[in-house]
């Protein structure tokens, strides 16, 4: 193809979506309002201005960009608008994003260090309880996914990849996304095994989440002791 003419694959092109993107989360604002939604939940354009600490003016002036630049999307009408993360592949750019931005000491931000432990990831687990049990699900031959009830032949079937690994911003090592990411978060939230933190990424391990993390998935008890 000529790089001189427009087109998906063309390399000019792809340089300019990839600047503009960029320069989309560049702005702190804009970055605060993305991370706000990264639990998979929409927010009304109010709740994200006092999330980015912005006024309400400012918050609908970067909503509109972020709607066009399509990182966000919004349902409702008139002044009933809420707005959430444009989809998976997004979110997991935005992972990728914030992993690259991360100290290169490894420290971590108090805000991080608060929601390290078990998150949401867009509509998966992660943290270090998601990077365990992704570590624990890799060994083969145990029916961990059938003593779950999950069927894999069904989620299979659906549009979405089944497995998809996710570089861990927090932990930098993989947790698993795609279907089978959704349907175990799914499934631990269901069983009470976690419980979300209203208006935050954050999960609460249950007392019967700890002994059926341990029991049905081989997480060692030790790990809790750092949550």
């Amino acid at each position: 193809m000529d790089a001189r003419k427009p087109g998906p694959d063309n390399p000019a092109m792809q340089h300019q979506r990839i600047a503009s993107a960029a320069a989309m989360l560049a702005d702190p604002s804009r970055a605060a309002m993305v991370i706000a939604l990264m639990d998979g939940r929409s927010r009304s354009a109010k709740k994200l201005a006092l999330d980015a600490g912005v006024t309400p003016q400012t918050a609908s002036a970067h909503l509109k960009k972020l709607v066009a630049a399509r990182i966000l999307v919004w349902q409702g009408s008139g002044r009933s608008k809420y707005f959430s993360i444009a989809g998976s592949d997004v979110a997991q750019a935005v992972e990728a994003l914030s992993e690259l931005g991360a100290d290169a000491r490894g420290a971590l931000p108090a805000a991080a260090r608060e929601i390290r432990f078990a998150r949401c990831c867009y509509d998966h687990l992660a943290g270090r309880l998601g990077v365990c049990v992704t570590e624990r699900l890799m060994q083969p031959g145990d029916g961990i996914l059938a003593n779950l009830g999950i069927d894999v032949v069904a989620l299979e079937s659906s549009r979405r990849p089944l497995f998809r690994c996710c570089t861990d911003w927090t932990e930098r090592r993989p947790h698993i996304a795609g279907a089978l990411g959704a349907v175990l978060l799914r499934h631990y939230l269901e069983q009470r095994w976690l419980v979300p933190v209203e208006d935050s990424r954050k999960l609460i391990v249950t007392p019967r989440g700890r002994e059926m993390f341990a029991r049905l998935l081989g997480v060692e008890d030790a790990i809790f002791a750092t949550d």
